[in-house]
């Protein structure tokens, strides 16, 4: 039993270490998103020859990632709330009642009436800790909704951005073309008139004759 509780104290250390450093990455994460946001939102603010659709796009992409952040902060804020303020320690004690509690039925034959009140604030505490969880099982699904809207806008942008310069490199080509065959054309009309005043001189029969 001893053995037991101390892997399950080892495995409870574990599991906070776990959360924390989760939480922390979240938090960082998050706020280092929201600070190159604000470079972008700076830099949008200081360029003042930046053509309008990628001045919307960049103004539309820092909106989208700030919520991103924010977001992303408030997951990691609450996860490390959970931990630091003792939710997950109060939870385990109401687990470890509960295993207590089925292990020696017929101990315990206190007041109860404060075993009643002890039961039905842990039944509070577990829905207050679902609904917690819940909720920050919500977070992950709004952040997630949001980097796949921030990925499909950026690769439509990305994939405008390549039809034009497709367009543009086809009109430059269709143009060198028209040009090249104009300059053919051009040569081969220099030719022809050079050839003319040979054949007129052979008309008029300026050339010496046999006789």
């Amino acid at each position: 039993m001893a053995a037991r509780r101390c892997l399950g104290l080892q495995l409870t250390g574990c599991h906070v270490v776990v959360g924390l450093l989760l939480a922390v990455i979240l938090v960082l994460l998050g706020a280092g998103t929201a600070y190159r946001q604000a470079a972008t939102r700076r830099r949008l603010r200081e360029e003042r020859f930046l053509p309008s659709d990628d001045r919307a796009y960049l103004r539309r992409q820092v909106i989208r990632r700030h919520a991103v952040s924010i977001v992303l902060v408030a997951i990691g804020g609450m996860i490390g709330w959970y931990y630091l303020s003792g939710m997950d320690d109060r939870t385990n004690q109401i687990a470890d009642r509960k295993a207590k509690a089925k292990e020696n039925p017929g101990d315990d034959p206190a007041q109860p009436a404060d075993t009643d009140a002890t039961k039905q604030a842990d039944r509070d505490f577990a829905k207050f800790v679902g609904i917690y969880w819940i909720g920050i099982l919500g977070l992950v699904f709004v952040v997630s909704c949001l980097a796949i809207f921030d990925f499909w806008a950026t690769r439509r942008y990305w994939m405008a951005q390549y039809r034009l310069i497709k367009a543009e490199h086809e009109t430059k080509l269709q143009r060198d073309l028209a040009v090249y065959r104009q300059t053919k054309d051009n040569d081969r009309m220099s030719r022809l008139r050079g050839r003319k005043p040979d054949d007129e001189t052979d008309d008029t029969g300026e050339h010496p004759s046999l006789n």
